[in-house]
């Protein structure tokens, strides 16, 4: 009789859950001991992680390295909501594998798209508990993010975009595809859009993206204002580092809020003048803005003349790069 005939099943597949679990749970928490209880450290161990390059662990101990890296860099614990989909667990005598789907979602910053991967993991049984051996990630596009996303290689090829992104193309008056590179609508806004996506892609590395990540404030994304409309809309897109891949987020998901009220502070703003900046950021009009507001068009632009006045700028524009120039 081998060992899988002798083990209880169910249990042990509840065992392996547990495991799986314990690991993602104890790497956002912090707790390093409880994390190495998951793993098995001796010569056989392997890591394949596969996030937009390729990474791969020969030995336990540089696995361990680049993981205490990783808390080192960001040593607060993680506010994030766990869920496995598909998962499978197979068993044979005292080695099982198992196959599932990871998606974590930042609780603490609702805004942050979920990271969403495939995984394989093979687990020895031995001294009473179940522990991986070997551990294979392969992180999956911004499949369930809901805004507008293009994902683009360093030269601004597009290299997968969602279906918000296609739809969202034909009304967004700032970004354009052409020959299958991604462009800024004019060309005196190209020069900006292509130093942030270069810049983006020197901080796909594990080690880089970690340190932008903690210094960011746990995202790695920064605004770029690509110029105003001839009605007069600003239009901003964001670029985003997420699972060693850069992305192009815009429309519709383009939050200021916290720059704006660093402004508000700051500048003494009152709650018309700060909502009129909010707007006017958002990529509306200065008419739709005093639809929004309740407000005539010349009460908007008296709010918007007086942002002017406070802060020392002459145009949205001005006005928008100072928004963005904050440090949240």
């Amino acid at each position: 009789m081998n060992m899988s005939e002798s083990l209880n099943l169910p249990a042990a597949r509840d065992a392996i859950r547990q495991v799986l679990e314990a690991d993602i749970k104890s790497y956002l928490a912090r707790d390093r001991d409880a994390w190495l209880e998951c793993w098995v450290n001796d010569s056989r161990f392997r890591s394949i992680m596969e996030c937009g390059t390729m990474q791969i662990a020969r030995s336990f101990e540089e696995f361990r390295l680049n993981v205490f890296d990783a808390m080192d860099t960001e040593p607060e614990p993680v506010n994030a909501e766990v869920r496995f989909e598909n998962l499978e667990i197979e068993i044979s005598n005292n080695v099982a594998w198992a196959t599932y789907e990871e998606t974590v979602t930042s609780s603490s910053n609702p805004r942050a798209a979920p990271n969403h991967s495939h995984n394989f993991r093979l687990l020895e049984h031995a001294n009473g508990a179940w522990r991986i051996l070997f551990h294979g990630c392969w992180a999956e596009s911004l499949r369930d993010i809901e805004s507008a996303a293009i994902e683009v290689a360093e030269d601004g090829r597009v290299l997968w975009m969602n279906r918000a992104a296609q739809s969202e193309l034909k009304n967004f008056k700032g970004l354009t595809v052409s020959n299958g590179t991604l462009r800024a609508s004019k060309p005196s806004w190209n020069s900006e859009l292509r130093d942030a996506i270069s810049g983006a892609h020197r901080l796909t590395g594990f080690g880089e993206f970690n340190r932008a990540k903690s210094s960011g404030g746990g995202e790695v994304q920064f605004p770029v204002v690509l110029g105003e409309s001839t009605d007069g809309a600003l239009l901003l897109c964001w670029v985003k580092v997420a699972d060693g891949r850069v992305y192009i987020l815009f429309g519709h998901n383009s939050d200021l809020s916290k720059q704006i009220e660093i402004l508000q502070v700051i500048y003494a703003l009152s709650k018309s003048q700060a909502e009129i900046v909010r707007l006017i950021a958002n990529g509306l009009e200065i008419a739709e803005a005093a639809d929004a507001l309740g407000v005539s068009k010349n009460t908007a632009r008296t709010h918007l003349r007086r942002v002017y006045e406070k802060v020392g700028v002459r145009s949205q524009i001005e006005l928008l790069r100072l928004i963005v120039g904050f440090d949240t």
